[in-house]
């Protein structure tokens, strides 16, 4: 494979299932966790709202992915609040990757985890009799997880090749201690989506992907 510029744009965006377009948003909820963050860029950015009431659209563009690119990776960090008043799961689909050559960018080429859930603030509500779980082989960072696998590609312990259709990566309890019709700024939970890339040689294709997140009712845990 020649060197090559190459950058490569994730957009990650929510939508929200709830059980009737009556119910207040508060039911199944999806929003901002906060500011994302890019490090290792070269010419990369990101971009979402750092406001956790506010709708979930997060675009990352990578940057320069190819090895012009000295960093280890390019790892980006996007908070994503939940908020629910009966237990959830939190389920994500992946579109717009499909390069028929194998030398070009390939979903398995992006490494895909899930980690540091916490409250969101006095109002998210704490259970005792269960704990929110992260579905495997997600529960891992990327970035620490990389290696080199036989064919000279870095992979991965999750990548967005283990998102299959609507993949469900998150479940739980109740996350809201209250059933307000807005959103507000400390009733529910954060997680972290990591998406990590390691600059190396990749051959033209497509460069871009969208990644939808979904939150519906989920198993009946006791809380």
């Amino acid at each position: 494979m020649k060197l090559r510029f190459l950058t490569y744009t994730l957009l990650v965006t929510a939508v929200l299932f709830a059980a009737e377009k009556t119910s207040p948003a508060q039911a199944l909820d999806i929003s901002s966790g906060g500011q994302p963050t890019i490090t290792g860029a070269v010419g990369g950015s990101v971009t979402g709202s750092s406001n956790v009431t506010n709708d979930l659209v997060v675009t990352i563009n990578f940057g320069e992915v190819s090895p012009l690119n000295t960093n280890a990776t390019v790892k980006v960090v996007v908070p994503i609040a939940l908020r629910s008043n009966q237990p959830y799961q939190v389920a994500v689909s992946v579109s717009g990757l499909g390069n028929a050559n194998t030398e070009a960018l390939q979903a398995s080429d992006i490494g895909f985890g899930v980690q540091n859930i916490r409250v969101l603030g006095g109002a998210g509500k704490v259970c005792t009799q269960s704990t929110h779980t992260v579905r495997s082989p997600f529960n891992n960072d990327p970035s620490s997880s990389a290696t080199v696998a036989a064919n000279g590609r870095v992979a991965y312990t999750s990548s967005l090749a283990n998102v299959t259709g609507s993949t469900i990566i998150l479940s739980g309890p109740q996350l809201s201690k209250n059933n307000s019709a807005i959103r507000q700024q400390s009733d529910g939970y954060v997680f972290d989506a990591v998406f990590v890339l390691t600059p190396q040689f990749f051959a033209t294709g497509t460069s871009s992907a969208t990644l939808i997140f979904t939150i519906a009712a989920g198993p009946n845990v006791p809380c």
